[in-house]
């Protein structure tokens, strides 16, 4: 169980640290405009630093704070997503159906706070006490949960991705592979969530192996296009780049979700 704690102590870390970079380039690419987008740019490394000391030591040290940290986490995605509404809907012409159409489309991303409130909820079940998880656990393997986290998250992952694509007329053919196989993921995730069935279990982890793949190779495509536009990777173009080019960081988010699904399996193994 310990182990287990650590590799979700390890999963939340670096999908928080991936996820913030993200984050950091979206907010400044916005300018920062309200105050409350620092918010998550300042919290979320002091998660990330939490989670690393409770994985290093196994628990034994920073757990609760990390356990802590994690519901806050929860609570400043849920005020994210809450803000985005906001600022979609308070853009000029929000009353009108097409306009409004037009603002989301252009406007703050819908559903990109949400990847936070999953990754929250990991930390704090990375940190729930045995004793009180056992009443939970008892009823649902630790595998089923963390299958179910995955099949969770990668809903607004995938509507994110979607979005973005699209708002890049898909350039590449390549753009559509995520869009188009994650949420075959989601659904043999969510299948073996809900079942013991071998078959279920070995399409999932399969899943999940391919949704890691797919956050390695996005990536790589991403860096790729930044290299590609006019100055590339050179010091005076290199944030202008960074900003306005495909998000490098973008696509690690699956490897994270990937390697929690791949972690449920040996969970299994271990029960």
């Amino acid at each position: 169980m310990r182990r287990l704690r650590t590799q979700l102590a390890v999963i939340t870390t670096a999908s928080t640290a991936l996820l913030w970079l993200d984050n950091l380039s979206e907010h400044y690419r916005g300018g920062f405009e309200r105050e409350l987008m620092y918010v998550p740019i300042l919290a979320n490394p002091v998660v990330a630093a939490a989670g690393a000391v409770t994985a290093v030591t196994g628990g034994r040290r920073g757990g609760r704070l990390f356990g802590l940290l994690s519901a806050a986490q929860t609570a400043i995605a849920v005020v994210g997503f809450v803000e985005h509404q906001r600022g979609i809907l308070k853009k000029p012409g929000g009353n009108q159906p097409r306009q409004l159409l037009f603002n989301a489309w252009y406007g703050p991303p819908v559903a990109a706070p949400l990847q936070y409130l999953g990754l929250g909820l990991m930390g704090v079940m990375a940190t729930v006490p045995q004793s009180a998880a056992a009443p939970l656990l008892a009823r649902i393997p630790v595998d089923r949960l963390m299958r179910a986290f995955t099949a969770l998250n990668l809903p607004p992952l995938w509507a994110e991705i979607g979005y973005l694509h699209a708002r890049g007329s898909f350039q590449n053919r390549a753009q559509w592979l995520p869009v188009v196989t994650l949420p075959l993921a989601g659904a043999m995730s969510a299948l073996a969530a809900t079942s013991d069935s071998r078959t279920a279990r070995t399409a999932a982890q399969a899943a999940s192996g391919w949704t890691a793949l797919l956050g390695a190779a996005g990536t790589g495509f991403h860096l790729y296009g930044l290299h590609r536009r006019y100055g590339g990777y050179r010091r005076g173009s290199f944030l202008f780049n960074w900003l306005n080019g495909p998000p490098a960081p973008a696509p690690l988010q699956m490897i994270g979700l990937g390697l929690a699904g791949l972690a449920a399996e040996r969970a299994v193994t271990r029960r």
